[in-house]
């Protein structure tokens, strides 16, 4: 399955843009955008942006001047379907949305497998009570898979079934709610045989699901899982029941970085933050080294560990939304709120998912101590209609001095380094990082 959007009408007209891949696509004058026309005066630098899961597309404006019409109706946010014409500017695009039908085994498409993202033709029913599945349901599953290959799908009572089991996982009976968020639920659970006390991960996809999409997401994460620092949390086992992958993980018991900084907003001690932030870097330095980037480093995915020692740091939920959104599971990223994420979010990483670099979990981080140290985001809330989205590409942070005053010149100096918007501009990697913050802690 793909989404084409076609340029009727316009600078570009004739052009096409093809999406088979979970992507955004950003329209505007701006030159770093997906689709630039800087001779469009109508057009604002950021105009509008579509995210893509095939078959999925959700259109948002980005607080442009001269709006974003669907259909010729103006629009903020709206769910897009094929054939639906886009006019911003002098431009009108218009939205395909492509599939192969799911074949049975041995059928065939002129030799070639058929894609497996996909609206299928015979149907499917619910792995736990067998309810017949809406027949315009799409498939995740990675691009070449077989045909027939078999498609897992939890109705929505069996999901909320599922989310209130005591024991939702073999050999693990839950004991409390640690927390709840984009990726699913967290718990703190004993392993039944051995008494030892984890937490418990679950993560139920968004859509109807391939085995291939869940063999390869398996993959990736039991590849993640070996890695071994004291600053990320350990991953002890992994598995899928009842449509929910679950991760049985380090238990830590105590808070994380975004309950500290709130416990006394904006006095944060400043050599205890940058202690702090010294430890996510020496986790993320082993981490680089051995090919992996986290994509999502946040305060609430920091979490804060008690020792004789002192404060440890322990980064969670490493190399796990990527790979979730990599084999389209999730649905689309930016459908929903997004005002915890998306300020921790580099730039580059809202225009390309595919090719982000360990220099983006430095911008993170960065981001992350500004938050520690003033209880504040590295932007203000948008305000008459604006969007955090068109914030993050076209406008710098505010220096974190004018937040909080006491914070000395040098450090502002290297978060502000580590907060460019080129990534070449920043530190070259999280041992420099680290470095440079040594002397504040």
């Amino acid at each position: 399955m793909r989404v084409i959007l076609d340029v009727v009408q316009g600078p570009r007209r004739g052009r096409s843009f093809v999406f088979e891949r979970h992507d955004t696509f950003i329209v505007g004058r701006s030159r770093f955008v997906h689709c630039p026309m800087p001779d469009d005066s109508a057009l604002s630098r950021d105009h509008f942006m579509i995210e893509i899961n095939p078959p999925m597309c959700e259109l948002r404006d980005l607080g442009s001047t001269n709006g974003t019409f669907v259909n010729n109706q103006r629009v903020e946010r709206v769910r897009l379907s094929s054939g639906d014409l886009i006019a911003a500017g002098q431009s009108v695009f218009r939205v395909r949305v492509e599939t192969t039908p799911f074949l049975s085994s041995g059928d065939e498409v002129g030799g070639t497998p058929p894609r497996t993202e996909s609206i299928l033709l015979s149907p499917i029913r619910c792995a736990g009570c067998g309810t017949l599945a809406p027949q315009n349901i799409t498939v995740a599953g990675p691009a070449g898979t077989a045909a027939g290959d078999a498609v897992e799908w939890w109705c929505s009572a069996c999901r909320s079934e599922s989310a209130t089991l005591p024991q939702p996982v073999p050999y693990y009976t839950t004991l409390r709610e640690l927390g709840r968020g984009a990726m699913g639920v967290v718990y703190q659970a004993r392993h039944n045989l051995s008494g030892q006390m984890v937490a418990l991960k679950l993560i139920m996809p968004e859509t109807a699901t391939t085995r291939s999409a869940i063999d390869r997401f398996q993959r990736e994460m039991s590849v993640i899982s070996q890695l071994r620092h004291p600053h990320i949390v350990e991953c002890y086992e992994q598995g899928m029941t009842r449509g929910q992958f679950w991760f049985a993980m380090e238990y830590v018991a105590g808070t994380n970085l975004e309950t500290l900084a709130k416990a006394d907003p904006g006095r944060y001690p400043v050599n205890q933050g940058c202690r702090l932030t010294c430890q996510i870097l020496k986790g993320l330095e082993q981490a680089h080294q051995l090919g992996f980037v986290h994509r999502d480093i946040k305060p609430e995915n920091i979490l804060i560990a008690q020792s004789p020692e002192g404060l440890i740091v322990k980064i969670s939920d490493f190399g796990l939304a990527k790979s979730f959104r990599g084999v389209g599971l999730s649905g689309l990223t930016f459908s929903g709120e997004m005002r915890g994420t998306v300020p921790f979010m580099p730039p580059e990483q809202m225009l390309d998912f595919k090719t982000v670099t360990p220099l983006a979990d430095l911008y993170a981080t960065a981001a992350t101590l500004y938050y520690l140290l003033t209880c504040q985001y590295i932007y203000d809330e948008p305000s008459g209609g604006g969007d955090l989205i068109r914030m993050l590409l076209e406008e710098p942070p505010i220096p974190i001095r004018k937040r909080r005053g006491d914070i000395p010149k040098a450090l502002a100096d290297i978060v502000e380094k580590c907060l460019a918007r080129d990534p070449n501009e920043r530190y070259p990697d999280a041992g420099s990082m680290r470095r440079v913050l040594k002397p504040f802690c």
